[in-house]
């Protein structure tokens, strides 16, 4: 009954997929896939990784898993519990069992001391959610409106990692346990079915999003970068709010024009003089050295519904800051946000 039911959601969820793309002011598609850490052992380090819990609430339910309360021990009780559907694609076509998926084969080698014979048994094994599951690889359509300047994202499939390893435990790769279908609305913290909550910003260099990457979906001619569209917003249209690198204070119109032009001394010798020259050489921002993106999402676990739900709060662009040298060469520091524009106002 319960894939019955899934599929009869199916329409529904591919109707809403295609009236989400059909919108005129959407000029800018992709499909992407991301890998993200939402968990760490340590609240110290959650910094470092671009986390930060928003709500961790003990219930009678889930006191068992609470001395590492990561969303992949709620997440795999639920599905050991037959109360969460999985799926081994991420187009969530496909159910797959919880034995297939949370169960592996191990062969293990006995040893007699008696009669000094080795025997070999296979064993059935249970994954370790907190041995295994490091990261989370999300499946979603992100978007720009042109119209409000604005991104969006429709939040599509989730699945958690684990790490390929040889015979000997050498690691060789990744791959997804399951796939689950993803909620997308924005659900309010107080609410006491939301036991685990967390902001995760993609922090690592690696993680950043290239707007010449993923699948395209919709590219409307004259937006194959949306950065340079929200440049010119930036400058032009002083009522849509963007924020700083902190995504915390909205931009003055003074920081707002100071970033579109970058203003520079540079001294001059006159060989034949000896004259010194000081000259103010004004760059305007070029756009197509901003290429990077990093995403800001809120994750929810519902312990009531068994429902993970995942929603894009900001988009901040990327912009890398160089070390003049020479006032002609720079030599790259490290790479931080330009701005930042919230999906929704708060």
């Amino acid at each position: 009954m319960r894939y019955l039911l899934l599929c009869c959601c199916f329409p529904a969820l591919l109707s809403a997929q295609s009236n989400f793309l059909k919108d005129p002011d959407i000029v800018w598609a992709k499909e992407i896939e991301m890998d993200w850490v939402v968990d760490v052992a340590s609240f110290e380090n959650e910094w470092e990784f671009g986390i930060s819990t928003q709500k961790l609430l003990r219930t009678a339910q889930n006191d068992a898993y609470w001395k590492f309360p990561f969303l992949s021990a709620l997440v795999f009780k639920d599905v050991e519990a037959g109360k969460l559907t999985i799926f081994s694609d991420a187009k969530c076509l496909q159910p797959v069992s919880a034995s297939e998926a949370l169960f592996h084969t191990d062969t293990v080698v006995t040893f007699d001391p008696e009669t000094y014979e080795e025997k070999t048994m296979i064993i059935h094994a249970h994954y370790d959610p907190y041995q295994e599951v490091k990261t989370w690889r999300v499946r979603e359509i992100l978007a720009y409106n042109q119209k409000t300047a604005r991104w969006s994202a429709q939040v599509e499939a989730v699945a958690p990692l684990r790490i390929i390893r040889t015979a000997e435990g050498d690691s060789v790769g990744i791959q997804p346990f399951f796939w689950i279908p993803v909620g997308q609305k924005t659900i309010k913290l107080s609410n006491n079915n939301i036991v685990w909550a967390k902001q995760v910003k993609s922090r690592a260099p690696y993680n950043y999003f290239r707007i010449d990457d993923g699948t395209p979906v919709k590219i409307t001619d004259g937006f194959k970068n949306p950065l340079e569209h929200q440049i010119k917003v930036l400058g032009n249209d002083l009522k849509t709010p963007f924020y700083d690198y902190l995504n915390e204070k909205p931009l003055t119109p003074a920081e707002r024009s100071a970033m579109l032009v970058q203003v520079d001394t540079v001294v001059t010798f006159d060989p034949e003089t000896y004259e010194e020259k000081v000259q103010v050489v004004r760059n305007e921002l070029n756009t197509d050295d901003i290429q990077q993106i990093r995403l800001v999402h809120q994750w929810y676990w519902d312990e009531k519904r068994s429902r993970l739900s995942i929603v894009l709060e900001a988009v901040g662009m990327m912009h890398d800051v160089t070390k003049n040298l020479n006032n002609y060469y720079g030599e790259f520091r490290y790479t931080t946000p330009f701005f930042y524009r919230r999906v929704c106002p708060k």
